[in-house]
């Protein structure tokens, strides 16, 4: 949220001026306390009086998408409670279903797997994400539009690297495994190896175990140097629309037994917050169409390659496209 300025006390006669300058411009006092320009957005949706509580997990494109959410609500009069930047998947779900935020972005995959416990393979992102939606209601959890990106998981290896060794595909990679090749290495982040949805299930999947000392365990921003220098993983676990990958010429392997699900992204609001103003939907309604994988792909690189703050581009992106003035 931008700072808020703090002003003199005002005397009766100057407040009584400001007053009655604000009802001939027809604002009422709006525009002093709105934090964010109203665009489009606001045009049709009036969140004035409301207070919203804002999360997200802690990488770049929930960044993105939780100061997205934050401005427009802003732009719509809301007053914003911001928590970006939350770490962990579970900690933030969590915060949503017991009440400590409101709303936050999340993906149709980690919920399906990670949340309601569904073995189930869908495949197809439409009806996973009808399966998701009905079965989170139960939680009092609403799911919004979806996005058209899929940021599902991958596993990365440089251009040069898939050249030299002649690997294009996951079971690529397990046969380089068991040839007992040397760089047959992997760099994973520590939530990856214990989710239902991560590294335990594809090397069951796909039916290999890598040796002692073939995983590192390393932060996640950290993977995509590590895998561009192939060192110290030629391999790694890597989000298909993080913007690196085309900055240091990554390569995803083809996930050819369909292990990973569709991960597309869509603004979970509890349900009882959604209630009490269901416009607050059009939010997903306008926005989440216009994020395709080439668009959040830019939008990310713009954040973890040319090192802007994500909340800067957020509004530049909404004030592009008319969402914000």
């Amino acid at each position: 949220m931008g700072r808020v300025r703090l002003v003199p006390r005002l005397t009766a006669a100057a407040l009584a001026l400001c007053c009655l300058c604000l009802l001939a411009a027809g604002c009422s006092g709006e525009a002093r306390t709105r934090m964010t320009p109203p665009g489009s957005f606001a045009r049709d949706v009036d969140l004035s009086g409301q207070t919203y509580v804002v999360g997200s997990k802690e990488f770049d494109e929930q960044l993105l998408l939780c100061r997205m959410t934050i401005a427009l609500l802003q732009s719509a009069g809301a007053a914003v409670v911001d928590r970006c930047n939350t770490q962990g998947s579970d900690t933030v779900r969590s915060a949503l279903t017991t009440g400590a935020i409101d709303m936050y972005w999340e993906y149709t995959g980690t919920a399906w797997r990670i949340y309601l416990r569904q073995e189930g393979r869908l495949t197809d992102p439409d009806e996973l994400f009808t399966a998701v939606r009905d079965a989170d209601a139960a939680n009092g959890v609403t799911w919004l539009r979806q996005t058209p990106f899929d940021n599902t998981y991958a596993v990365g290896v440089s251009a040069a690297t898939a050249d030299r060794l002649g690997v294009r595909t996951i079971s690529d990679l397990a046969r380089l495994v068991r040839s007992g090749s040397p760089d047959a290495t992997m760099c994973i982040d520590q939530e990856f190896t214990g989710r239902e949805d991560g590294l335990v299930g594809l090397l069951r999947t796909y039916g290999f175990q890598f040796p002692d000392g073939a995983l590192t365990t390393i932060g996640l921003g950290d993977i995509y140097p590590a895998v561009a220098a192939a060192r110290p993983c030629a391999f790694g676990e890597v989000f298909a629309t993080d913007g690196r990958l085309n900055a240091l010429r990554i390569n995803t392997l083809t996930d050819d037994m369909g292990y990973f699900l569709p991960y597309h992204a869509a603004l979970t609001v509890r349900s009882d917050v959604l209630a009490r103003n269901p416009r607050l939907a059009l939010l997903s309604e306008r926005l989440a169409p216009m994020l395709t994988a080439q668009v959040m792909r830019e939008l990310n690189a713009r954040v973890s390659v040319g090192k802007r703050p994500p909340d800067e581009v957020a509004r530049t992106f909404l004030h592009e496209q008319g969402l914000i003035g």
